[in-house]
């Protein structure tokens, strides 16, 4: 067993890569102290260090008088999505319908209370039919107000804060969710040209920078221009790595 590092950073390390493989599934009964005790050759202290330590991660469940369980399935694995539309982005439009600096933070904007933001709203369109509208709050040091007075001009916020801010937003790190639920207002189901009762896609967007938020998007999209594809990147155990 390597003493690089402590040894109970050691076991931890190799359960996760373990925890991560097709050996288990969730909420299948994980080792027992006493497995782990014999497999590693190691004292009940550690070995209870290291459950404690897998269940603060949530990468397994722990029942008094029952046992250990898995919690989480390939926790750690790498995940790729990739949009799945059937459109062509050739034929994409863009239109800007309202900016301001007055329009107030949402609380699931993750802002500061200090933060100046441009508020944006869009309408994506193909072939002049609508499918997606969105609202977006920026922070206002990306977007300089003499470009926000051309709006006809601009046909991406991203390209358009890459060229002012020297900033890809597109590289850094964001949070998104997706929810299926109905078109929440009036207004927005006549930029869609839909009913209120219409089925469309909710996708929210954080975009950080370290801890500063930079951008908040809710958008609506047509479930007919919708699609995803999950891809991940398998990990296998090394079984040479613990001894």
């Amino acid at each position: 067993m390597s003493r690089k590092e402590p040894i109970y950073q050691t076991i931890l390390s190799a359960l996760i890569l373990e925890l991560n493989t097709n050996h288990f599934r969730k909420n299948d009964p994980f080792y027992s102290e006493s497995e782990l005790r014999k497999k590693y050759q190691v004292s009940s202290t550690t070995v209870v260090r290291v459950l404690n330590m897998l269940a603060d991660q949530g990468y397994i469940y722990r029942i008094q008088g029952k046992g250990s369980f898995v919690s989480k399935f390939n926790r750690g694995t790498a995940v790729r999505i990739t949009d799945t539309h059937t459109y062509d982005v050739d034929e994409e439009q863009v239109a800007i319908l309202v900016a301001n600096q007055t329009t107030p933070l949402p609380t699931r904007a993750k802002f500061t209370a200090e933060s100046t933001t441009w508020y944006l709203e869009r309408l994506r369109e193909i072939r002049h039919a609508p499918f997606e509208f969105s609202q977006s709050w920026y922070l206002a040091t990306l977007i300089p107000a003499t470009a926000m007075k051309k709006l006809r001009a601009v046909h991406s916020i991203y390209a358009l804060i890459r060229k002012h801010a020297q900033l890809d937003l597109s590289r850094q790190p964001f949070e998104q969710e997706y929810a299926a639920t109905c078109v929440p207002n009036q207004r927005i189901a006549d930029y869609l040209h839909v009913s209120l009762d219409t089925m469309v896609i909710k996708i929210e967007r954080w975009v950080f920078q370290v801890e500063e938020t930079l951008e908040y998007t809710v958008s609506y999209m047509l479930p007919n221009y919708f699609g995803l594809a999950l891809t991940s990147d398998s990990k296998s155990v090394d079984p040479n790595r613990i001894r």
